[in-house]
């Protein structure tokens, strides 16, 4: 017995020392496999293949896929979302006059109202505009309508209203704001419609080019029919919509635009913005967006005192944010019976008449619904397909150039926080529109702009081709050629009538490299230090920004979730996804880690913005800082 244990033990220590050494040898594999990966080079994430969105000297980005695992899971069936409450009329102008149309048949509602003899009662109040804030009322109606009532006639000319009805003045059955649009004011010097060519920036919100393949099937369609370049390097400069649209529309930065003309005042009425320029040319301009409160000009910042454009949609949804809103399911917005994104669609096709009179310059843009859900987009396919449909039939088309266009990607929850996600943020859809008139008559400026659908392209880009169109001589081949010859390579802004130079890359575009997709990165294990001293970094910058505001918690780094990097020219970038405490906070950062290879020591810097994925919604009530708000959580 005692030679048989002395054996077990014997055994036992041998099997301690084989798996002692195994795991030993096992620490070593890992450990070298990570010394090896000081470069950072590791399998990609994602397979690409062989093709790129862009291949020039000075930035190639690889081809990304639409119909991927990581995409394909989010989606799923949605909608339709409709507002529960009646319909009862809407605005018509016929033969220059404006009435009140009943929009409910004789049938149903009405007929039973006839049968129990009750009365319909309605008040009206017509109202003019302020500022972005706030309408003023100059008259008031009270009317009895007949159950059989077709229409009321309430005047003519441009009128916004506000109508509540009631059933014998007890029960309220409808309340909404409508509105009627009049056709520009004759004016001697206007310019006839075909002499210029009008522009139309239709812009939805949140759409990746790869969000517009997977779900605007339609429209892709429709679109393919024309006349147009889809541009496949478009990539944004900044994190949100504000960032990213004030460059198209003002040729600044959003800082350098509120360093000269904002900061020091209450509203932007000292700002020069694109639709000035066409304003000035004998353009109509009009500006609308089928949001409230999150508008470009308005969210956490001061709007405009002086109406901005001829046609100006905001007063009309103020009104109703403020007086008949009410939410449906996913807090969709409603009035009357229709939601916010009904009645802008009703503002653009009354508009569409118009385009046909007069050259115009038109900023429309889709926010609702499309900012905050994966699956909205394919809600929208056929509501632009008939857009089109009617720009195509009343004859639009033939003179109007139209940038079919978004901001970003998707920002926030679930498909945002993959990597396929975090990529296409950064590249928007973006397809110009034209008539075939301008190939014909611009062959060498319509062949750049054709050519440059594969160049890393911006909205500085866009705002300096938009100012072309004010001067279409400047776009002649004799004109092209002069222009070229004398083009800086490293020019922020260049209209895409012009070449793009190769050797463009992210900075030369003015494109943080947070959002620049020209470096494709590798996977890199959360446990390495660089990617733990990386988060830590980006947390430290944070609490720099918020020391300012001691209503705002101090954060600390929870955990890291994901990280990716590339070593180029003896820098490691690195982008880190982590979450802070309190709050559950979910953020990206770009890192620039320098080795210092005299000292041994690192060289940490920001390569942008730290940028949030997931909705803070009211943990940032205590500020109204456009630019701390993401990062504030309220004590």
């Amino acid at each position: 017995m005692p030679i048989n244990r002395e054996r077990l033990i014997l055994r036992g220590l041998l099997r301690i020392s084989i798996y002692l050494l195994l795991g030993y040898l096992l620490y070593l594999k890992i450990n070298q496999k990570q010394k090896n990966q000081e470069s950072e080079e590791v399998e990609n994430v994602i397979s690409y293949g062989d093709e790129f969105s862009v291949n020039t000297s000075g930035c190639q980005i690889h081809s990304m896929k639409p119909f991927v695992d990581s995409a394909i899971s989010f989606m799923v069936p949605f909608g339709p979302f409709f507002c529960p409450e009646l319909q009862l009329m809407r605005a018509e102008t016929i033969e220059g006059r404006n009435y009140m149309v009943r929009s409910l048949s004789d049938s149903g509602y009405f007929r039973t109202l006839l049968l129990k003899g009750r009365h319909l009662f309605c008040m009206y109040r017509e109202f003019i505009r302020d500022d972005d804030f706030c309408n003023t009322y100059i008259s008031l109606k009270f009317l009895r309508l007949k159950n059989d009532f077709k229409r009321v006639e309430v005047g003519s000319g441009e009128q916004n209203i506000r109508i509540w009805c009631w059933v014998d003045f007890g029960r309220l059955i409808f309340h909404d704001v409508l509105f009627f649009v009049p056709p520009p004011k004759p004016e001697s010097e206007s310019p006839p419609v075909h002499s210029k060519l009008s522009v139309m920036i239709m812009g939805v919100d949140s759409i990746s080019h790869m969000h517009y393949l997977r779900y605007l099937h339609q429209v892709a369609d429709f679109i393919e029919r024309l006349p147009h370049t889809e541009f496949w390097g478009y990539n944004r400069v900044g994190h949100n919509t504000y960032p990213n649209l004030v460059p198209l529309l003002s040729g600044n930065t959003s800082d350098d635009l509120e360093d000269k003309c904002y900061r020091y005042y209450t509203n932007y009425d000292h700002c020069h913005f694109l639709w000035d320029d066409f304003k000035a040319a004998g353009y109509e301009t009009v500006f609308a967006e089928d949001t409230d409160m999150y508008a470009l000009f308005v969210y956490l910042k001061g709007g405009f005192k002086k109406q901005p454009t001829d046609y100006y949609f905001r007063s009309l949804l103020r009104e109703a944010e403020v007086n008949s809103l009410y939410r449906t399911e996913l807090d969709f917005r409603c009035t009357g019976g229709r939601l916010y994104e009904q009645q802008y669609y009703e503002f653009i096709y009354k508009l569409l008449p118009h385009m046909r009179q007069r050259p115009f310059f038109s900023f429309l843009w889709k926010m609702q619904g499309i900012h905050d859900h994966f699956n909205f987009a394919r809600l929208v396919d056929s509501d632009f397909l008939n857009m089109f449909r009617k720009i195509q039939e009343q004859g639009i088309m033939d003179h109007t150039l139209i940038l079919f266009m978004s901001d970003h990607g998707i920002r926030f929850e679930g498909f945002a926080k993959t990597y396929l996600g975090q990529r296409e943020m950064s590249q928007p859809l973006l397809i110009a529109i034209y008539p075939e008139w301008m190939v014909e008559r611009y062959p060498l400026a319509m062949k750049n702009l054709q050519n440059n659908a594969r160049s890393l392209i911006t909205t500085f880009d866009l705002h300096e081709t938009l100012k072309d169109i004010l001067h279409l001589d400047l776009i002649t081949d004799e004109n092209i050629k002069n222009r070229t010859q004398h083009l800086p390579e490293t020019q922020k802004g260049i209209s895409l009538f012009l070449p793009i130079p190769d050797l463009r890359n992210c900075n030369i575009a003015g494109i943080p490299r947070h959002y620049c997709l020209c470096e494709e990165l590798t996977s890199i294990p959360i446990e390495k230090m660089s990617v733990q001293l990386a988060a830590r970094f980006a947390v430290a910058k944070i609490n720099e920004l918020i020391q300012p505001y001691p209503q705002c918690k101090q954060l600390r780094l929870k955990d890291v979730t994901d990280a990716y990097g590339v070593t180029k020219d003896d820098i490691l970038q690195i982008l880190v996804r982590f979450r802070t405490k309190p709050g559950d906070g979910c953020f990206d950062a770009t890192i620039l880690e320098k080795n210092l290879k005299l000292s041994g020591g690192r060289n940490l810097t920001l390569g942008g913005p730290v940028t949030r994925t997931d909705r803070y919604d009211h943990q940032s009530f205590c500020v109204k800082n456009f630019q701390i708000e993401m990062y504030c959580y309220c004590l």
